[in-house]
């Protein structure tokens, strides 16, 4: 199979050598513009038309320094097409199911997107390019072969790039803040264990700790289906690996956990808590709005949350009076904190076969992804948002007083929806700012217990045919999942109905799921 996608590779790198930068499929008009090398990438000005997600904290997209920067450097301007973030996938789909292609993609294609339209010739094979004209991404692929593998389709190509940075803290996602000073109001412990944790909520709910004369506190607020923000690190308790996918591996073998005894221990845990009060009523309704008009209320009012690192849903003041919560030990001694490997996230970049321009377009991506120019496009420009210092170091620069930082980094570029690719050794010489420094300190909190890579179901491509099955079976089983996790939390019954649970589970499909599931896990570690 390898010698069949290296001889298919060939084949298609002849194709791009029939004319120095023409389209592999001979409609581009490069061959008199586009240089291989060196800067501008193109001699005359040429426009790529990009969708963008629009983010609240983005600012307009022209207007931003690294994007201005890039477009001077390059000769390539990119013709944006902003959509805000509410709809932005239904608009994707339309442009992808015979609207008018857009030259490229950054975020907001699926896998099964990606499989799909690429098998379809809809999005072009990158390998080539990236082989010829991108010797930073090039660079990152040879270096990281988990990379290269997560890129890589059951076909041998890659039709979309992630975004990787290599930092050890990105293997999980969620701190639980708990509010120190109502501990030490109330004087208690940290709590160690899930009766401690119960106790310690039951303390907020009846005891005032905020001081106000008013029963306004709210013991903890999470969201419902949600992977920032939700509950489901508490099922790492009762030994659940990961309660978002309900997938782990064990001994090479994928399982699914919403079908075993832990999880139903963990749902019935919740439920106690739930029907106490102890969680917040709104977390199965509850959007972020709602959630941060609690978390940055003038009174302080929730006593736990889930957070990335706390400054978005608080901010570096309200911080002061929360820590880390260490992972609870369930009734059984387990003590495990899910991983969610977020060094490596699929699919920030695609190149269309409406592209006339694909040699340009990876060129730009690469200077995007050059070592100095990667930083800035993370974290701001040199001079107002980084600093090189004498010594080699690079300083990341405060926004100015009252400027939230997310809105500071969203002002010059759009850091979020890039394929950035960092590697450890320009993040070695980067000085970690506060908000790093706080994630560093939170991950040594929770690393002794996240789950092993190896027991944890990975990221990776299906099939064309695999998508077709897992699109129906998939979604309907995780559907019927959630509905009745939450059935169970806010109205109990998980004991007397889990019998029934289960076998319309395996009515629905679950066998087949997990087959392809297995299989698709062989193929990717080449079992």
């Amino acid at each position: 199979m390898k010698k069949i996608v290296a001889v298919a590779a060939l084949v298609w790198l002849a194709g791009c050598k029939a004319e120095p930068g023409a389209h592999p499929d001979g409609g581009g008009k490069e061959a008199d513009t586009f240089r291989p090398t060196g800067l501008p990438v193109v001699d005359k000005p040429i426009s790529l038309r990009i969708p963008m997600v629009k983010q609240p904290y983005f600012n307009d997209l022209d207007k931003m320094a690294t994007v201005r920067q890039l477009e001077e450097r390059t000769n390539i301007r990119i013709d944006w097409n902003p959509i805000p973030v509410e709809g932005f996938k239904d608009r994707i789909n339309l442009m992808l199911a015979g609207g008018e292609l857009p030259d490229a993609f950054f975020v907001g294609l699926s896998s099964q997107d990606v499989i799909k339209y690429g098998s379809q010739g809809t999005l072009i094979p990158l390998e080539g390019l990236i082989e010829r004209y991108a010797p930073n991404i090039s660079r990152i692929l040879a270096e990281h072969p988990q990379v290269r593998r997560t890129a890589t389709a059951p076909d041998g190509h890659i039709y979309s790039l992630p975004w990787f940075k290599e930092q050890q803290f990105f293997e999980y996602r969620n701190t639980y803040l708990i509010n120190r000073t109502w501990l030490d109001a109330l004087q208690l412990k940290m709590p160690e264990t899930t009766e401690d944790f119960y106790r310690v909520l039951k303390a907020f709910k009846e005891n005032d700790p905020n001081g106000n004369g008013l029963p306004d506190e709210i013991p903890s607020t999470f969201r419902y289906n949600a992977t920032t923000n939700g509950y489901y690190e508490l099922f790492g308790a009762f030994g659940v690996i990961d309660a978002v996918t309900n997938l782990y591996v064990k001994d090479g073998k994928v399982k699914f956990e919403a079908t075993e005894p832990r999880y139903k221990e963990a749902i019935r845990y919740l439920h106690r808590l739930y029907g106490e009060g102890l969680i917040d009523r709104e977390t199965f309704t509850q959007d972020t709005k709602q959630l941060l008009s609690k978390t940055k209320n003038d009174v302080p009012i929730v006593g736990v949350l889930a957070s990335f690192n706390g400054t978005f849903e608080l901010d570096l003041e309200r911080l002061k009076h929360y820590e880390p919560m260490p992972p609870l030990r369930g009734p059984n001694g387990d003590r495990v904190w899910r991983r969610q490997d977020n060094r490596i996230i699929p699919n920030f970049f695609s190149i269309t076969s409406a592209n006339k321009h694909p040699e340009a377009t990876i060129r730009l991506v690469d200077e995007m992804n050059e070592p100095k120019s990667v930083l800035q496009f993370q974290q701001g420009p040199f001079g107002t948002h980084l600093k090189e210092r004498d010594d080699g170091k690079i300083e990341v620069l405060y926004p100015p007083p009252g400027t939230d930082l997310v809105y500071w980094i969203g002002s010059v570029t759009p850091s979020t929806a890039l394929p950035l690719m960092i590697s450890k050794e320009w993040m070695d010489k980067v000085i970690p700012h506060e908000t790093d420094q706080l994630r560093e300190r939170f991950y040594q909190v929770y690393k002794p217990y996240i789950a092993k890579e190896e027991e944890t179901y990975p990221s990776l491509y299906l099939t064309p045919e695999q998508n077709k099955r897992v699109s129906i079976l998939g979604a309907d089983i995780n559907k019927f999942v959630r509905q009745m996790e939450a059935k169970w939390i806010v109205q109990g019954g998980v004991e007397e109905e889990w019998d029934d649970y289960v076998a319309e589970l395996n009515r629905m499909g679950l066998a087949e799921l997990m087959k392809i599931r297995q299989e698709s896990y062989d193929r990717f570690y080449g079992n």
